[in-house]
């Protein structure tokens, strides 16, 4: 009988004792998913054993892969000696096969790497995509609703949301008009944002779908502008109601100052109607015109977070539209956006 080479014992010996430390070694995989959909917010949950919160852990994934988690620091669970720590990533919506990338763990005790691992990427298939927005979440909902006046016949609608283990950045009701999310914070697996759009004042409702990632399934969300709640402060201040009564008060103050300066003949009536005439031809003249520089960002709505619809091509000159604080409402090629005072033409 012809006895194993050396090598070969050696060899054998070698996968012994990996095998042997891999099955001790307190740091595995918990959780890591079978396949994810494209675009779709995923977790990857490391087990630690033993756990010592004097000692805790420290993770770094392989800064040279192109796949990150989207918060570097885990949501931690702590069980006993056992502790929990999930990662999130985002599938690619290019690809049909993901790394999630090494993870060298250390402590004062241990340092040790889980090897990548890879991950089927699958389409969503056999959903209605006509009213998709886009969205994959465990959970979601819209936690409230607020109206403002766009124009003469259009309001800019905003949703407070909330979802979990969600894609928010990507939302997208179709159908509507210049619309965009911003003010997007996330805490661990909870994430919140507004998402505005702009419909026509006499829409009333207005629904949506998103997948339901627990359910795994189409969840439809109806929207009734009609009962929501509106904001004091409006995006057209000259439209307001409180504007047209004090431009008709004005005139009111004026004819009755007129009239007592033709019953008295005097002169203080009659200049007190020329100081008032003077106000309501400042405050209710055409808007002056402005110059717009090449360059300039054209924003939706005048907030300094707001997104931009599109860059001015040229310099060119046009009237004011309206007037919001620091912003200038312009209509450039048929676009109505918001223009910043410090972004105008220099003199």
């Amino acid at each position: 009988m012809r006895l194993p080479s050396l090598n070969l014992k050696v060899l054998l010996l070698t996968l012994f004792i990996n095998l042997l430390v891999a099955a001790n070694t307190p740091f595995s995989y918990s959780y890591i998913p079978k396949k994810v959909y494209k675009k779709q917010l995923f977790p990857v949950t490391i087990l630690v054993k033993h756990y010592n919160p004097k000692d805790p852990p420290h993770f770094e994934y392989d800064s040279l892969s192109l796949m990150q988690p989207i918060d570097y620091k885990p949501i931690t669970v702590i069980n006993k000696d056992e502790a929990f720590f999930t990662f999130y990533f985002k599938a690619p919506s290019d690809k049909e096969l993901l790394k999630v990338p090494a993870l060298t763990i250390w402590t004062l005790s241990y340092t040790y790497i889980l090897q990548a691992k890879e991950v089927p990427i699958k389409e969503l298939e056999g959903i209605d995509r006509s009213n998709f927005s886009n969205l994959l979440a465990s959970n979601f909902r819209v936690n409230s609703i607020n109206i403002d006046t766009y124009d003469a016949n259009s309001s800019l609608v905003t949703l407070h949301l909330e979802a979990t283990e969600a894609n928010i950045e990507d939302f997208h009701i179709p159908n509507v008009n210049d619309d965009g999310i911003e003010n997007i914070k996330r805490d661990g697996a909870r994430v919140t944002a507004n998402y505005y759009f702009v419909i026509p004042s006499k829409q009333q409702k207005i629904s949506f779908t998103y997948y339901n990632l627990i359910k795994n399934k189409l969840i439809s969300i109806p929207v009734n502008i009609e009962n929501s709640s509106h904001k004091v402060e409006k995006l057209n201040p000259k439209e307001l109601t409180f504007d047209t009564i004090k431009k008709y008060t004005l005139i009111g103050a004026t004819l009755l100052f007129l009239l007592l300066s033709y019953l008295t003949r005097d002169y203080l009536y009659l200049a007190v109607t020329a100081l008032l005439i003077g106000v309501i031809i400042y405050l209710y003249l055409p808007n002056k015109s402005i110059c717009v520089p090449e360059g300039a960002s054209l924003y939706i709505l005048p907030t300094n977070n707001s997104n931009v619809i599109t860059q001015i091509e040229r310099q060119f000159t046009t009237p004011i539209i309206n007037k919001y604080r620091k912003f200038n409402k312009i209509d450039y090629n048929g676009l109505k956006g918001w223009i910043k005072d410090e972004d105008l033409c220099k003199d």
